[in-house]
């Protein structure tokens, strides 16, 4: 008999839609419902029973989530946390104190301090802390194989782009408040999306960044300005032994794929560079409205990759290749470009972890 994973999802309102089907895919899991705390607005408490019913799964309301597996009258092995931003790392650290592996979502917490404290659970507990993440993008996974082969020499610098389409906002995003509500989201853009440049130049590298400079604005769309965070940004890494990258992300009008997100990435190495970009394969067509490119989204590719990669991982007693501790050091990137906006000047990355770990 075939071993399964039994996975539930604890609240659903942002990306759980898609993590919900890819999931139900994978032959080896069974998806057995979704919770949500009692204690929620309506809205959240509304999206996340619609998440369940288009699912066709159990949905249950809580007044703690640690209790998960008593609400849903099931077995629960690995529990995935696809709450807003600000709720991550609480529901995260309940889970894990209650025995429970746990899948969450990006960002793994909106403060470096409550990634603190979510490693230390993790550490403790010695479950399962797996983030979302896209690192196991076929494009970056080739980029990566031509490094390691030699082909480019030893990296140098790094061009990284990601580019979401603002024009698709009322479709690619549940709610537009919860990438651009401070209460929900944490921050702007910045938060949202400068992880996966991070993660790439890591990937791509082996080095860490030691230093950021960031600029940032509301350039282009009025809800992220009329909530006073940031649409677009430009930043700059120092990695370890003297390697730079150069980052430009955000939500433009128009990103320039075939699809509601872009992203690519340019390898300066010492004899040689490539790219990498999540639009290649394509195929363009050509009709009477123009060129039209079709193109796979690199977001879902990546997700549905790396969700295969952790359950294979805790099935087999194992440890993803992405946890809280990469997402953790991801955060502290992140962290230090906040505080270069806010200072005009650059930023030290803290590694080390806060002395409110006890």
């Amino acid at each position: 008999m075939s071993v399964v994973l039994r996975v539930a999802v604890a609240s659903a309102v942002r990306h759980a839609a898609d993590y919900l089907r890819l999931l139900a895919a994978d032959e080896r899991v069974e998806v057995v419902g979704v919770v949500e705390e009692s204690s929620a607005p309506a809205w959240v408490r509304e999206d996340s029973r619609a998440a369940a019913d288009h699912a066709g799964v159990r949905y249950a309301e809580v007044d703690d989530v640690a209790s998960v597996a008593r609400a849903l009258d099931a077995p629960v092995d690995l529990v995935a946390v696809c709450a807003e931003p600000t709720r991550h790392a609480r529901l995260a650290a309940t889970l894990l104190e209650a025995g429970h592996d746990v899948l969450v979502d990006k960002p793994v917490a909106t403060t470096l301090a409550d990634a603190d404290r979510l490693a230390e659970v993790a550490a403790r507990t010695g479950r399962t802390c797996a983030v979302v993440n896209r690192t196991h993008a076929p494009a970056l996974r080739r980029l990566r194989a031509w490094v390691d082969a030699g082909h480019v020499g030893l990296p140098r610098h790094l061009d990284l782009e990601l580019f979401a389409s603002g024009a698709h906002l009322a479709t690619s995003v549940e709610r537009p408040e919860l990438v651009v509500d401070p209460a929900l989201s944490g921050g702007g853009e910045l938060l949202n999306f400068l992880g996966y440049c991070a993660d790439a130049a890591h990937y791509l590298t082996g080095l860490r960044a030691v230093e950021v400079h960031a600029f940032v604005g509301s350039l282009f769309l009025e809800p992220h300005r009329a909530a006073g965070v940031e649409d677009t940004a430009v930043v700059t890494l120092e990695l370890e032994r003297g390697v730079t990258a150069t980052i430009t992300l955000g939500r433009v009008p128009y990103a320039p794929g075939g699809t509601a997100t872009t992203s690519s990435v340019r390898l300066l190495g010492s004899h040689g560079h490539a790219v990498g970009d999540d639009d290649v394969p394509a195929v363009a067509r050509f009709g009477p409205a123009g060129r039209t490119t079709i193109a796979a989204d690199a977001g879902q590719v990546a997700a549905q990759a790396y969700l295969r990669h952790v359950v294979g991982a805790v099935l087999a007693g194992g440890r993803p290749d992405y946890g809280i501790e990469e997402a953790r050091a991801t955060l502290a990137v992140i962290d230090a470009a906040y505080r270069s906006v806010e200072t005009g000047d650059v930023a030290v990355v803290r590694h080390e972890h806060t002395k409110e770990i006890v």
